[in-house]
């Protein structure tokens, strides 16, 4: 596997830089370590990602067009996304066009103007947006888990509400990027081909970011994990979905993480996983079953998610219940060939995970936003095959030892969710 290495330009902004020889397109990208956990003020909610989209409605040399239709001249491709905890800038062009892609994206991370007459259409944009994932059960259900079981600055919906996106003013979101966007709590990263002179790059970066400001932004608050349940009734929809949500360590707790990670994949990731061989295979209760887990510097959590029909969602509640609890009691105890399995998924899905100029930049760069420094790819394959099974197994008495949160989405008006949870 191919590391890239970690420099740093004069004003202290860390620089990844990512040759892949071969590679035909270099893909450059911003990272702000500011998101929509950052937006305490129930006024600000939503910001950090309206913001993300105004920077691309212009700078104070550049309108829209010559930000979007420049790149796309090229055949390349312009974008941004908002996080919990960062906001990402990014262009990926042809290896020859990369000073342009270098340019532009320096342009729109240090000098968006948010003009007044677009704000008021992305506004309308943003609410589309809003609607779109209305009509998403999984987004609905992620909303209704955020603002359930977190509390904090992770509590709120990323994109905001209706009310303050619409409520939001061209001063409000320049003072808010005045106050977040520093050099102090940035990194860029670069990935693909034409990267073999690394002074070159650095000299190229080093004239297009020595003049980002540089100053102190306030830490966000931090979150906390409150168990609860909630129903959520709609009535178009086919099928009732649900997440059964337990705590876990932080991502700081990196070995913590690896180990349950295991866990999870044995129980719910992929055809051969137990849920999908009891839930799906063996009973056909649902197309689609599965575990993963969801962490952050300061909170942490994993799910057993799935959807099924109406007449059969208590029996899928039942059936993952007692299959949770034989391997609880030791009834049916993970096996040594389950975890040698778990862990080559693992490494086959992070390897495979790291072959575009695109996902390799996100991966270093919101690593390092979230750890500081830079991720070592071997290491991170040499954590997962140390897991034990003995690990695995005292994390799975761990993992049980709480009974679940539960969040739903259905046509019914209500859901017995206390007495689901008792099956834990």
């Amino acid at each position: 596997m191919i590391q890239p290495k970690l420099y740093h330009l004069s004003n202290g902004v860390p620089v990844i830089i990512d040759y892949l020889p071969g590679i035909e397109a270099v893909n450059v990208a911003v990272y702000v370590k500011s998101g929509s956990r950052n937006e305490s003020n129930p006024a600000d909610f939503g910001i950090s990602h309206l913001m993300e989209h105004m920077a691309l409605k212009g700078t104070k040399t550049r309108d829209a067009s010559e930000i979007t239709v420049a790149i796309e001249n090229v055949g390349g491709v312009v974008n941004a996304y908002t996080g919990f905890n960062l906001t990402a800038y990014y262009a990926t062009v042809p290896v020859e066009h990369r000073s342009l892609a270098v340019n532009i994206i320096a342009d729109v991370a240090q000098n968006p103007i948010f003009p007044e007459q677009e704000l008021e259409k992305e506004k309308l944009i943003v609410c589309q947006e809003l609607l779109t994932y209305e009509d998403l059960p999984e987004a609905v259900l992620e909303d209704k888990l955020c603002n359930t079981l977190f509390r904090g600055g992770m509590r709120h919906n990323i994109g905001g509400s209706f009310e303050s996106v619409r409520a939001m003013t061209q001063q409000q979101i320049a003072e808010f990027y005045k106050a977040r966007y520093s050099a102090k709590n940035s990194v860029i990263a670069i990935s693909g081909g034409g990267l073999e002179n690394p002074v070159e790059i650095l000299a190229e970066l080093e004239s297009n970011f020595e003049r980002w400001a540089l100053h102190d932004v306030d830490k966000y608050e931090f979150s906390n994990f409150v168990p609860g349940f909630c129903h959520t009734s709609k009535n178009d929809l086919s099928h009732t979905y649900f997440k059964l949500i337990w705590p876990v360590a932080p991502a700081i707790a990196r070995d913590t993480l690896n180990v349950v990670d295991m866990f999870l994949a044995i129980l719910g990731q992929g055809f051969g996983s137990r849920l999908f061989q009891e839930i799906r295979e063996k009973r056909g209760l649902v197309y689609s079953i599965g575990a993963g887990s969801m962490a952050f510097e300061d909170i942490g959590i994993a799910s057993i998610e799935a959807q099924t029909s109406k007449t059969t969602v208590s029996e899928t509640i039942h059936r993952i219940a007692d299959l949770c609890g034989k391997i609880k009691d030791g009834a049916e105890p993970l096996t040594a060939q389950e975890l040698t399995r778990a862990k080559e998924m693992t490494k086959g899905a992070f390897r495979m995970g790291l072959v575009t100029p695109m996902r390799r930049a996100d991966f270093f760069a919101t690593r390092s936003i979230q750890f500081g420094g830079l991720d070592d790819v071997q290491q991170n394959l040499d954590w997962i095959d140390s897991v034990t099974l003995d690990q695995v197994r005292v994390a799975t008495q761990e993992f049980f030892s709480q009974k679940p949160s539960i969040i739903t989405l259905g046509i019914e008006n209500e859901l017995p969710l206390t007495e689901w949870q008792n099956l834990f």
